[in-house]
């Protein structure tokens, strides 16, 4: 699930500047990118031009108009053309103000390493890079661009931004976020946070991508999206795990498995939800007592009742122009699995377990010396050696971060449970 070098990406950069830095950058490493980027200052914008033409990059690399008074940040009425944009990134304004901008540069200590060459609309806006990003958040939330832009991202220039931007989105109702610090030498760091209003969750070394001493504070990194375990395996190792692993799996309802035994990777898809939590069991008896003896087929006038109710809320979801709010996108035909969980299976480094002898089926007293091929005389039967496996699993998509650490949860107690020992057959 790493970097796929034949998948077609596109970008959005808003506010590339007069370099057009990082639509270049991406374009020169990433062969299969293209970028589309907006700029308000008409003579950054010339110079960006020029950047692209002499990178001879102009057919990946695209300037799309833009509001120019910045009341609008993202072009939504410019994307429309296209089917997804992969992820939006700006570097916003650091600073409110110029005075703020001098405030800064009197506090440092030493003079920087490297002149600044950021004009002042790519240095200074109002509200500051707080400001900036709280209004693409706001953006980001209306329906045309959520549905479009897979991830939204802002780099910020102080720490004690992270915080504020991350209270903005958890304000808003985004649980599917990530965090990121960039070290630049010895002094300079730099901040990210990424987010997205779809399913699709980010590997574990992405969504919290910090050191320790990057000064985030825990409780505003993300949900964990990965869990990790070790359990038990008899008979053929990883295979023997996983065809547990499934008989737990297949007991649920509404669910699908698919296993590459090779691979000893498993893929949980579950559409509806929770379906394995005491409540879940409960909720389902409970459906199925009341629907005990009742008409499987709803009547005419149901009929009815439903078509009437799906005719109102069409009508509801419709503007004053009678066009309806909704793209016809994969989301609404198709709505998002409530959870997909990725499953692997490895031998664990830690060491086997000692198994004490299985219970025989004989009647003799096992005390009894028993002499070996060897010579050797022993009163205890042999220990068996249990190989241990990890299973580590990977929330790829869903966007409750509860339901998959109810799952992991649910799983972990399925496989922490004893497994029955083969009698021994060594005295019938």
């Amino acid at each position: 699930m790493g970097f796929d070098p034949d998948r077609q990406v596109i970008g959005l950069d808003i506010g590339t500047g007069a370099s057009a830095i990082y639509p270049l950058l991406a374009c020169r490493q990433r062969p299969q990118w293209r970028f589309l980027a907006t700029e308000i200052d008409e003579k950054n914008r010339e110079y960006a031009q020029r950047n692209i033409l002499a990178n001879k990059l102009q057919a990946r690399i695209r300037l799309i108009d833009t509001d120019v008074k910045g009341d609008r940040l993202i072009p939504t009425d410019q994307l429309e053309r296209f089917d997804r944009v992969d992820i939006l990134i700006t570097n916003p304004p650091f600073y409110p103000s110029t005075e703020s901008l001098l405030d800064s540069v009197r506090q440092k200590s030493r003079p920087p390493n490297s002149s600044c060459t950021g004009s002042a609309v790519e240095m200074i806006t109002p509200g500051g890079e707080v400001g900036f990003v709280s209004k693409l958040v706001a953006e980001s939330r209306l329906r045309a661009n959520k549905s479009k832009i897979q991830w939204f991202s802002a780099m910020l220039g102080k720490l004690s931004s992270v915080g504020t931007v991350v209270e903005r989105l958890r304000e808003s109702g985004c649980a599917n976020y990530a965090v990121a610090e960039f070290v630049q030498g010895q002094r300079t760091r730099r901040w990210c946070v990424a987010w997205s209003w779809m399913g699709y969750r980010p590997a574990a070394d992405v969504a919290r991508s910090v050191g320790g001493g990057s000064g985030v504070e825990k409780k505003l990194l993300p949900t964990i999206t990965e869990v990790e375990f070790e359990a038990e395996s008899r008979g053929a190792g990883v295979e023997a795990v996983l065809d547990r692993i499934g008989a737990e799996i297949k007991r649920l309802d509404g669910v699908l498995w698919k296993i590459d035994h090779g691979g000893g990777v498993g893929m949980f898809m579950s559409r509806d939800g929770d379906v394995w939590s005491r409540k879940a069991r409960r909720r389902k008896k409970a459906e199925g007592e009341l629907g005990h003896g009742r008409e499987t087929r709803p009547t005419r006038a149901a009929d009815q009742k439903a078509r009437e109710r799906k005719h109102d809320a069409d009508t509801d979801m419709k503007d004053d122009n009678g066009s309806s709010d909704s793209n016809s996108s994969d989301e609404e035909t198709a709505p998002e699995p409530a959870l997909v969980v990725r499953i692997s299976i490895t031998p664990s480094p830690s060491p086997p377990r000692s198994d004490p002898p299985p219970p025989s089926r004989s009647s003799v007293d096992t005390n009894i010396p028993i002499q070996s091929r060897t010579g050797t005389v022993s009163n205890t039967a042999t220990t068996d050696k249990i190989p241990i496996m990890r299973i580590h699993m990977r929330h790829l998509q869903g966007r409750d971060p509860v339901l998959f650490e109810s799952f992991c949860g649910w799983l972990k107690r399925k496989m922490a449970a004893p497994l029955p020992r083969p009698l021994s057959s060594s005295s019938s």
